[in-house]
């Protein structure tokens, strides 16, 4: 089968089953359409008890046991948060100039602005749009060129990243609660133009715990927990959007689950030999 091939691949590749056996589990789960299921209230700060008047649930079916899981994390705690936040005039300023010509952008054929792209993703709503950078660790090269001062940012900051991308969310525009599915990333906002900033009319809510945006400021929060946005000013909210490797995996994991990415996008990836 394909996933005895990529499994087989896997022990081959890192050396035994040993430095990657909770990926390769993950992996096994995903297998047989198995989703983690959790209230991770009590594992919060201050506990939440409650199951039936709390959010803080996790849903993850790609999911890698024993990760800590918490609603907010500290952004001051990692070093690529502050250089990201360093870099917001920069950013800041190349987003705006360059989006300004949306003709100009259509025609160098980039994918501006494009709308939930999987049915897992549908939860987002018609007011959530992206424009990727970084895609399961892959750079686009046209949109990467067209905002080379965000790409040298997100470079040097080294921020372990999978995904990169601007998202817009349009006025009187909200996303219902709904999880991300994975719990091995967490996702991070880098808060771009933020309407009516400082005044709470932006938010996100994950779990329990509810913050505003404020430009030039990195959250860090993980939305394998059920969780939800809204703008209620009448102006577009834009962010940079980073999914980054969860902290408690080793180097050797995350290089596995970024080969299982390599091998979903190219299945030539893997060899005849692989496996059965």
């Amino acid at each position: 089968t394909f996933a005895g091939k990529v499994e087989a691949a896997l022990v081959a590749k890192f050396g035994g089953t040993e430095p990657i056996q909770r990926v390769l589990d993950s992996w096994r789960w995903a297998d047989m359409d198995y989703t983690h299921r959790e209230f991770m209230g009590p594992k919060q700060d201050p506990p939440v008890l409650d199951p039936a008047t709390s959010d803080c649930h996790q849903l993850a079916p790609s999911y890698v046991a024993d990760l800590t899981c918490r609603e907010f994390w500290d952004a001051s705690k990692f070093d690529w948060a502050k250089q990201l936040s360093d870099s917001y005039e920069d950013i800041k300023e190349e987003f705006v100039r360059v989006t300004a010509d949306m003709d100009g952008l259509t025609k160098k054929n980039n994918n501006i602005w494009a709308g939930a792209l999987t049915e897992d993703a549908a939860g987002y709503g018609e007011g959530w749009k992206t424009l990727v950078m970084v895609n399961r660790g892959m750079w686009d090269p046209v949109n990467a060129n067209l905002f080379p001062k965000t790409a040298k940012a997100v470079h040097e900051s080294g921020v372990p990243a999978a995904e990169v991308f601007f998202a817009s969310m349009q006025p009187g525009s909200d996303i219902k609660l709904h999880s991300d599915f994975t719990n091995f990333v967490l996702t991070s906002h880098l808060a771009l133009v933020i309407p009516e900033n400082g005044n709470n009319k932006c938010r996100l809510t994950i779990g329990d715990e509810t913050r505003q945006w404020i430009e030039g400021e990195v959250m860090v929060f993980d939305t394998s927990i059920m969780h939800s946005a809204i703008n209620e000013s009448d102006q577009v909210r834009y962010i940079l959007m980073f999914r980054v490797w969860h902290p408690d995996l080793t180097d050797v994991e995350r290089e596995a689950l970024q080969f299982i990415y390599d091998v979903l996008e190219y299945p030539e990836l893997i060899s005849e030999e692989a496996g059965t």
